[in-house]
Parts: structure tokens; sequence; C-alpha cells
């Protein structure tokens, strides 16, 4: 008997890994995790992989209180706990954020809607504020905001400073592409590391998008001191990249945006 079949077609719906490096953030990581808990995606298609850098607070015994999985690193660096999150991940996509973060409901849908392309080996979404104070607002709308943004989508196949690129805390990857290039670079400190990774993507042929509908929000620093210290760790780390002729590139190509938003930073706050 002649059966009609269904138009309806069968909907992409991967396993994501989440991984989140920590340290020390006892005071944030119950927000982001109860936010990734109450995302709308199927739960048996989510996994939380929570990567420990050595806290000395009570960042382990919140975590313990969460369905999550909670793993020990003993190397320092943001970029080895990721790589360790990345090993023990199940996920056909491996999304990354940070503790002092809060995700959207749809954050994992509109993650993997960009997926869909077997082209594209990473998508970016976009960083706003948590709080409402001065510093928030102003690093989420000055010319050279802190968290790099964009307002429409993109597709690409290479980065640099006008084209856009994804920020740590809001960056995911087609986990093929992250095994075929080798992960993040642990020898990569406090900025690039995002941008030094996604180019070996581009390189192997993958494509890059920046999808404004994935957001998450960020809590910003909230004072001048507090954004002149990060400003200051961006620099010590794209000082020892310079030292690297394979990243010389690289560095020059970021650092005179960034100094543009350092000084742009100092002279919109002494004039208030």
């Amino acid at each position: 008997m002649y059966q009609r079949k269904s138009s309806k077609k069968c909907e992409f719906e991967p396993v994501v890994s989440v991984v989140v490096p920590v340290l020390n953030a006892e005071a944030n990581i119950d927000s982001l995790l109860k936010s990734l808990l109450d995302i709308d995606y199927p739960k048996e298609k989510i996994e939380i992989i929570v990567v420990d850098g050595g806290s000395t607070d009570r960042t382990r015994d919140i975590v313990a209180k969460y369905k999550v999985k909670l793993l020990i690193e003993k190397r320092e660096g943001s970029n080895a706990a990721r790589n360790t999150g990345i090993k023990y991940a199940k996920g056909e996509i491996v999304a990354f954020t940070d503790s002092d973060c809060v995700v959207s409901k749809n954050w994992i849908k509109g993650i993997v809607k960009n997926f869909i392309d077997p082209e594209v080996g990473c998508v970016g979404g976009i960083v706003k504020g948590l709080d409402n104070n001065f510093f928030s607002k102003y690093a989420d709308n000055s010319i050279f905001p802190v968290m790099r943004n964009f307002k429409k989508r993109k597709k690409l196949n290479s980065i640099g400073p006008f084209t856009g690129c994804p920020v740590g805390c809001n960056m995911s990857f087609r986990r093929e592409a992250l095994e075929k290039v080798g992960g993040f670079d642990e020898n990569i400190r406090y900025c690039f590391e995002e941008d030094e990774l996604i180019e070996r993507l581009c390189a192997a042929g993958y494509r890059l998008i920046l999808d404004p509908q994935v957001l998450v929000w960020h809590k910003h620093r909230s004072n001048l001191r507090e954004l002149l210290k990060q400003m200051f760790k961006y620099g010590k780390g794209a000082g020892k990249l310079l030292k690297r002729p394979k990243n010389q590139k690289l560095v020059q190509r970021w650092f005179f945006i960034n100094l543009l938003g350092l000084i742009q930073t100092i002279l919109t706050v002494g004039f208030i």
C-alpha cells in the first residue's frame, strides 16, 4: 500500500558540549549554570563541562550542586582548561563561555542553526553588558568596544580588525574542525587566543559565521581601574606573542585597534 512520505524535514539537533573554564568564580558561576540549565534545547543533547583551574574559593562546592561535569586542570591558562574540556566532550559541537556570563535562552539553537552548513567550523555571537552602570554601557557602545561586536550576520573565510572575530566567552566550534587543527595553543594567554585558533581554522578551509542573534550577557569591568588592568593583561599577552614569528602579523593587526580603544577610554572617562 502506498504511503505518502512526510514533507517535514529532519531537524539538525546535534549534541552540544558547553565548556566553561573557571578560576575562583564563586561570585558568578551560580548565575551562569542556572542560565545554561534553562536553555531551550533538548536537555539530553546538552552537556555542560566546567573545568576548574585551581580555585581556592567555593567555586567547586557551588558547581557540585548542579548536574554538570566538573574537571580539574592543574596546568595554567584558560586554553589548557578549554583543551581539557574538548578532550572529554561528547558533543559534535563544542561551545565556550565564561563564568562571568549569562547565556540567552535560545543561545544553543542560535549556534546550531549556523552549523547546518558543513563548511562552517566556527560560530561567534555578540556580548552585551549585564550591568546598567556607565562602564558597562560604554564597553558596549563605544566606537572601539571592549568586546568586539557586530550588527549583521556574516560568513567569512578569514578574519581581520574590521571584519570581526568571536570573543572567548561566546564562541563555538565543530568538534572535527578543532581536532583537525589541534585545538587551542596553550602557550598563548591573556589575548588573541581565539583569533589565532580561528586563523588556523580558516587556513584549513573552514568558514566562520558571526551571528548577532547568538547572545550572551557579560559582567563588564565596573570601573576605570579594572578596565585598565584588563587592558594591561592584553598588552602583556600581546608582548609575548610578538616574540613568536608566526604570530607577529596577528598581533600587529589587532594591536593598533586595541590601542585606539584604550586611548578613547582614557580620554572619555577623563572628561566625565
